[in-house]
This record gives structure tokens, sequence and C-alpha cells, in this order.
């Protein structure tokens, strides 16, 4: 679902993988971690850093994005798996989280429930429906996340230790049918969303421009929309997303955006490859 390297990559050589893992207990499967090597086109050294429990049959919201901070914590998430009211709001139960690892896989002790007994001492936050984008923020440090809601709602989050991002029990969003499944849009001891979708965009990947090749877009946020088709541009102003606007309408469904080592914005589209945005001249 996710790969990204190392910061050190250079020099240690691994890169981390999510993927959907049918292994442990529970039919089905769920979200997992792993660290590997690429040697001669093939991954060697693998090593599972950690997986969802227990299983599922369900097939939606598996999550899942991959960020590292600047002091190298591991961050990933992994879905609420379609178990809305079950998953998200418990930590004890993996499900609706953004977890923070050491990069070896070990568990920071410093993270917020690593002495509450009988946690998921890997959960940084808690609250989430499916995140399918995570970036640092090379300006601030930052974990930057997007979620989808259901029939609205998807949101942007920046992400803090501990923090209950509210899902199911505050939405922008109501059931795929119309119905609703709260009526609380703001609750105490909840977070708010920096930025909100109504309708939803089913976002997918993030990146911020950081470099000098689009000097109108420095510090701002690219966000892939599967359900409209398009890389929905958004202006980031004091650390808040203040307006937005759709480039590159009708391409199709973009799943992710990268900014490249050289500086230059990728972007990937379902059943057509890889686009670069040409720096203007």
């Amino acid at each position: 679902m996710d790969i990204e390297l190392h910061p050190n990559y250079a020099e240690n050589g691994w890169l981390y993988v999510t993927y959907a893992s049918d292994e442990g207990g529970g039919r089905g499967a769920n979200t997992a971690l792993m660290k590997a090597k690429l040697t001669d086109d093939a991954l060697t050294d693998q090593q599972v850093l950690y997986k969802g429990d227990p299983n599922s049959g369900k097939g939606q919201h598996f999550g899942s994005r991959i960020a590292f901070d600047n002091d190298e914590y591991l961050y990933f998430t992994i879905g609420d798996r379609g178990s809305r009211d079950l998953n998200p709001q418990d930590i004890y139960r993996d499900g609706g989280k953004v977890y923070r690892l050491l990069d070896d896989g070990r568990i920071p002790e410093d993270n917020p429930f690593f002495n509450t007994a009988g946690a998921r001492t890997a959960i940084y936050s808690y609250g989430h429906r499916n995140p399918q984008g995570m970036e640092k923020n090379p300006f601030t440090g930052e974990i930057w996340t997007h979620e989808h809601g259901p029939k609205g709602g998807d949101k942007v989050n920046i992400i803090q230790p501990g923090k209950n991002y509210g899902w199911p029990v505050i939405s922008y969003g109501i059931n795929y049918n119309g119905t609703k499944f709260t009526d609380l849009t703001e609750k105490e001891g909840m977070e708010q969303p920096l930025w909100y979708w109504v309708p939803s965009i089913a976002p997918s990947g993030m990146a911020f421009v950081s470099g000098a090749n689009y000097p109108n877009w420095q510090g701002d946020l690219l966000v892939g929309s599967l359900r409209f088709n398009y890389l929905m541009y958004c202006d980031v102003e004091d650390n808040k997303i203040v307006s937005e606007k759709p480039l590159f309408e009708d391409i199709g469904r973009v799943r992710a955006v990268e900014e490249g080592p050289d500086g230059l914005i990728y972007f990937s589209v379902e059943g057509a490859g890889i686009y670069r945005i040409k720096a203007p001249q």
C-alpha cells in the first residue's frame, strides 16, 4: 500500500512497505509493516515490524501510508477496517490509528499509551477512518495526514500525540445511503480537522512542495483525488489551508503524489502510469 525509504537509505539500504497480510489469528487480513532491502531486484532481509490484529474478512479501510519525522521516528496508518463502531475509539484494538515506531520496530517509551496497561502501545493518535495520505511538513517537521470520510467529511489533520480525531463520534459526513450516523461535528476532547471536503474528493497521496522548482507553490500541499480524477492544490499559509483548486482535471484516479530528489513533483494515475509536473521556465 505504501513504500518509504529510510532517511539514511543511501547508507543503510532499508526500505519500508505496508501491505495486506493474512498472517496471524482470524479469517481475512490486516495491515502489516515490513522493512527490507532491495538486492538484485528482490526484497531481502525482510522483517515484519508490526501487524494489525485481529484479521478481518472485510475488504476495506486498510490505510495505509508511511512517513519519517525529523528524529527518524517511523509513522504509519491503519484504517478502521470497516468496523467504525469497534476499532477507531478503542486504544486496546488496532484499526483507525496512526502508529509510531523506532526504525527497527521497537516502540518508543514516550509514545502516549506506552504505560497504559493493555493498550496497543504503538498507537500515536486514534479516532481515524481511513488515512491514505501522510507526509512530514518539511518546514515545521509536523506529521500531516488526510483520511477518507464517508459521504462527505474527508479531512486533513496535523497529528499530535495521544489526540482523538473523532471518528465516528464526530464527522462532517453522512452514510452512503444519505442517513446520519451522528449529529455531531465537534465534541470536547476531539480534534477538529485542519481542512475538510464536502462532497468527498476521496483523497489519496499527498506531498508538500518544498523546493524552488515551483516558486508559486513552495510550502503548499498537493493531494490526489480518486473520485474527481484530479490533483488538488491546497494553498497553505501560516500552517493552515486557506484555499484550493483542482489541477489536471479528468486525468484519472490519482493514487500517490511525491516530490522527487530532483525537486520535481510526480504523481501516479490508475491505469495510466506516473506523471511528472514540469517546472515553470
